[in-house]
């Protein structure tokens, strides 16, 4: 039995999925933060992204990631960011500095 962690979404990742207009794709990135907090340990970064977890997902040809950081004791993933891959992961080292 799996454990969900619950899905909080920090305020730059709120704004990004309000800038969604497509609503398929915004239930695919829905979908996908379901995902990851059933599965929050999927996928860690390394190196200056230490502690960074990513799910990543497909929508018409193009890839798209979440980042998020785990938060143990209250059983939650924070989402900080929800894009395209392209250049996904400079915006999130620029906004975590």
């Amino acid at each position: 039995m799996t454990i969900m962690h619950r899905a909080i979404l920090l305020p730059r990742a709120e704004k990004q999925l309000r800038k969604i207009k497509d609503k398929a794709l915004l239930e695919k990135a829905y979908s996908s933060i379901r995902e990851a907090a059933t599965q929050p340990y999927r996928d860690s970064k390394v190196g200056d992204l230490k502690g960074i977890y990513s799910h990543g997902f497909y929508y018409s040809k193009t890839a798209y990631r979440i980042a998020y950081i785990i938060d143990e004791e209250n059983q939650a993933i924070k989402i900080i960011g929800i894009g395209s891959h392209e250049g996904f992961w400079e915006e999130i080292k620029k906004y975590l500095k």
